[in-house]
């Protein structure tokens, strides 16, 4: 099944469905996720027998191609919907949604009728779940981060370099033997990574590119810390502090290595759902 074209499988899903039969396919694909894995679980289709309603999840044409996703707003005519693990949404009309989602059968024995209140339990978690990550995504993304990359660096100039030593007091004490003040430092700088990221790192490059682009986003963040605490040699009101550079080049090795661990773990999961594929 898996190596059938969707453009004949969805052919003959489509062709059981206009007969009035029910159509069961092994799923691929990661946009509903957690609650239905790809390649984990076998779904069943079946003939709209009523009218399809906010929450349900629908098999529906859009732009060419059929998608399984959630109803998630109906106005009208109009139908919104969004997979568990999508951030985007796609607008589609009654006409364009083919069947229902209404029973689900996992490789390791479990199954489960979709108009169960195991499975709206299951289903409203995962909407929760996908509120708070595209919360996460809005801000964090790669939007987010195009948005509030000239703001995070125009608060780092003023940190930096702007009359504050009056905050000085506000750090007197001592974590692990180190001034509080350096724990600040560490972590603002732990942001400069992400917001470079996109900057510097290119999407399927050879693994020699991909290091020396990640060489490149270290020595540009630590050139920043290192540009931000010399420059304050330069400023009457302000003191260096190599300590302080210490502390952002610290900082900036963190966020480094925590893009790192990010764009590995996001290439092993393409990976492993184009070997699903």
């Amino acid at each position: 099944m898996k190596s059938i074209p969707n453009e004949i499988l969805f052919a003959e899903v489509k062709d059981r469905l206009a007969r009035g039969e029910k159509a069961r396919i092994l799923l691929v694909g990661t946009s509903m996720t957690p609650v239905l894995e790809s390649g984990a679980c076998y779904v069943t289709l079946s003939p709209l027998d009523r009218e399809a309603e906010v929450g349900d999840v629908v098999l529906a044409s859009y732009r060419g191609r059929e998608i399984l996703h959630r109803i998630i707003r109906i106005s009208g005519d109009a139908v919104t919907l969004q997979g568990d693990n999508c951030y985007g949404t796609e607008a589609v009309q009654q006409k364009d949604i083919l069947a229902l989602l209404t029973h689900v059968d996992y490789r390791d024995g479990r199954s489960i009728d979709c108009s169960s209140p195991l499975w709206q339990q299951m289903s409203r978690r995962s909407l929760r779940r996908k509120r708070y990550r595209n919360l996460a995504i809005r801000h964090l993304g790669r939007d987010g981060r195009k948005r509030l990359r000239p703001w995070y660096f125009l608060l780092l100039a003023i940190l930096m370099w702007a009359p504050l030593n009056g905050l000085a007091a506000q750090f007197p004490n001592y974590v692990l033997g180190l001034r509080a003040d350096h724990f600040v430092h560490a972590s603002i700088y732990i942001l400069c990574a992400p917001f470079l990221m996109d900057l510097i790192l290119r999407q399927n490059s050879s693994r020699t590119k991909r290091l020396l682009q990640f060489l490149l986003l270290w020595a540009c963040c630590g050139l920043v810390g290192i540009t931000t605490e010399c420059g304050q040699m330069l400023l009457p009101y302000r003191g260096y502090d190599v300590n302080d550079l210490v502390a952002n080049f610290i900082g900036a090795t963190l966020g480094c290595i925590i893009v790192a661990a990010y764009r590995l773990r996001r290439a092993r999961h393409q990976s492993s759902r184009q070997t699903a594929a």
